[in-house]
């Protein structure tokens, strides 16, 4: 397991870029119009032998006064790491297109029904639509800009109803303005939700909606997802968590999927999506 930091720092300060050079970090640069400064991106994981040599630099020297909140990290797992875990976190990475109708998504939309207009939990009532068939190349997860719906080539299904996979199944997507159903990809969709009983992070933003009072979470980014075993539902291999996450009008719940559909996804190199490890507690 390691922690990767995306940090973005507006600076002018020549020595920085010099003292990243000399430590070996990762780094952009470019210069920002005018008197504006230098904005430097730099990669870096917490396992670096200068990442704390690092922060001290960018706390110490005030280069990055808002220090944090331009600090972009996530939480990435060894291909052994995923295999072992008994159950996994299943993470689109392939964005294409917008739900459509894009301009009222999601408060007017034929294929939801929001629970709340305000933090827009919802339930998909109908076929999701998309303004064209994706193009996926080599992709076989696909999942529309602004949400966490995934989408499979066939023969993904294919290849869970040879392993007996539970707790799935397919569902249609249609060309918004033609109602055509796309042909090269359908929905994977998740029917079963888990009980309450993930353990927050320190840190994990929580926001409680004005409008419904119900809880949702910024995005899980730091370490496992931390799960109490009875949360789980028995004799599946797909389940979503009872926990919604996003910001704004942006609300999803995460998909949990069993050690043997990560190990066949893996197994078959299908690419368009990532896993998180679960612990269960």
């Amino acid at each position: 397991m390691g922690i990767i930091h995306r940090i973005i720092i507006n600076t002018t300060d020549e020595k920085f870029l010099l003292t990243l050079n000399e430590m070996g970090v990762e780094h952009t640069w470019r210069n920002l119009p005018g008197a504006g400064g230098r904005l430097v991106v730099l990669e870096i994981s917490e396992s670096h032998p200068h990442w704390n040599a690092i922060v001290a630099l960018i706390q110490t020297k005030k280069i990055f006064e808002i220090y944090g909140k331009g600090d972009f990290f996530e939480t990435t797992f060894s291909d052994d790491e995923i295999r072992k875990a008994p159950w996994l976190w299943l993470i689109p990475t392939f964005e294409q297109g917008y739900p459509q109708p894009q301009s009222t998504w999601p408060i007017k939309q034929s294929s939801l029904e929001l629970f709340c207009s305000k933090c827009c939990r919802h339930r998909q009532i109908a076929s999701m639509r998309l303004k064209k068939e994706p193009h996926m190349g080599r992709k076989s997860f696909v999942t529309p800009i602004w949400t966490r719906e995934t989408f499979c080539t066939p023969e993904v299904f294919e290849a869970f109803e040879i392993i007996g996979a539970k707790g799935f199944y397919s569902q249609d997507i249609v060309v918004h303005k033609t109602g055509e159903t796309i042909e090269n990809v359908r929905q994977l969709c998740v029917p079963g939700i888990a009980n309450p009983g993930m353990i927050p992070y320190e840190g994990l933003v929580k926001k409680i909606c004005p409008e419904c009072g119900q809880p949702k979470y910024y995005p899980h980014v730091k370490g496992m997802m931390q799960i109490r075993k009875e949360a789980l539902l028995p004799d599946t291999d797909f389940v979503l968590t009872h926990e919604w996450f996003g910001s704004g009008y942006i609300a999803f719940q995460e998909m949990l999927v069993s050690n043997r559909i990560a190990n066949l996804i893996l197994d078959k190199g299908w690419l368009g999506v990532r896993f998180k490890v679960v612990e269960l507690v």
